[in-house]
């Protein structure tokens, strides 16, 4: 007799049960039945299983072994039943929105793992609005978005939440700016420059900046709002300076940290509750995470300014 699944279920449920009467039950069949299917087991293995006991049956050593060994492989094969119905259930195709491409590239690595036989389909959107509009019409399965800490986006309680990482924000400045040379700067000694920051309808980078100057005293000389394509070249020529993340790594400019890190940029990624998906989120978290951290510290600037202050917290407050 080969030892089949049912077999093996036969064995955990007398275990569990401590009883062949109740496991019997369980099972839907009767006593006699099990015992005689118990024997044909433990003749196929070489030995008794159970033992009598004055409260039912307990495990003999080969007993415990046996069983050991049916639970690992029953979990296996019930894992396998639920991946493999997950995969014919899900639909064919998940969509994402991003904004940044290092997070992009994390949650396709993590799609690609958790989903081998889902198509990705990639939206790019620069606005932070625009990509909680998709995902709230149920245009796009996930998004990666940011938001400054102390300016958090109120967010729909209809969606799952995971923060995937925390940056510091720098200052981005000409190479041959008086102040590139300084190994950290203060935001007041910045009173004086013209500043560049994203379009107002892209993310809140706007609100942040203005608390963060009015709280080293002074107002921001706001003199350009442009995209990240049309900033470089003003920057690079020394006509303004603009906060950023520590991933930029254009030539002709350098990244200078803000002391007291009063500006910090968390990423998050995003799903609705109802989401067919929404169960892999934890995972696809992490690999995006994984790549976030990866491309931070492979920045110079970044390392030796973790080095003294530690990475940031990426948790969230309660909204």
């Amino acid at each position: 007799m080969e030892i089949e699944t049912r077999h093996l279920r036969m064995v955990k449920a007398v275990a569990d049960e401590g009883s062949i009467t109740r496991a019997a039950s369980a099972l839907g069949t009767t006593q006699p039945a099990l015992t005689r299917q118990l024997r044909r087991i433990e003749d196929n293995l070489g030995g008794p299983l159970f033992q009598r006991s004055h409260a039912g049956v307990e495990q003999t050593p080969l007993g415990r072994l046996v069983v050991g060994r049916a639970t690992a492989v029953l979990s296996v094969l019930d894992t396998l039943k639920t991946d493999a119905s997950s995969l014919r259930t899900a639909p064919a195709q998940v969509r994402i929105g991003v904004r940044f491409g290092n997070a992009l590239v994390g949650l396709i690595r993590g799609l690609r793992a958790t989903l081998p036989s889902t198509e990705i389909v990639t939206e790019s959107e620069t606005r932070i609005d625009g990509l909680l509009d998709l995902l709230g019409s149920h245009r796009i399965d996930f998004a990666v978005i940011h938001e400054y800490v102390g300016n958090e986006i109120p967010l729909d309680p209809r969606l799952l939440v995971r923060p995937v990482g925390c940056e510091p924000g720098f200052v981005l400045m000409s190479a041959d700016h008086p102040l590139a040379d300084r190994s950290e700067l203060e935001l007041a000694d910045l009173a004086d420059e013209t500043w560049l920051l994203s379009p107002l309808d892209v993310d809140r980078e706007a609100d942040c900046m203005t608390r963060i100057c009015w709280d080293a005293g002074f107002t921001p000389k706001v003199g350009h709002y442009l995209s990240d394509g049309l900033s470089v070249e003003l920057i690079r020529a020394g006509e303004a300076i603009a906060l950023s993340t520590p991933t930029n790594r254009d030539s002709g400019m350098v990244l200078k940290p803000l002391a007291g890190t009063p500006m910090q940029v968390r990423r998050l990624l995003l799903t609705e509750r109802d989401n067919p998906f929404a169960e892999h989120l934890d995972k696809l978290a992490r690999f995006t995470a994984d790549v976030l951290t990866e491309t931070l510290e492979r920045q110079p600037v970044y390392r030796s300014w973790v080095e003294h202050h530690g990475p940031l917290a990426t948790a969230r407050p309660r909204s």
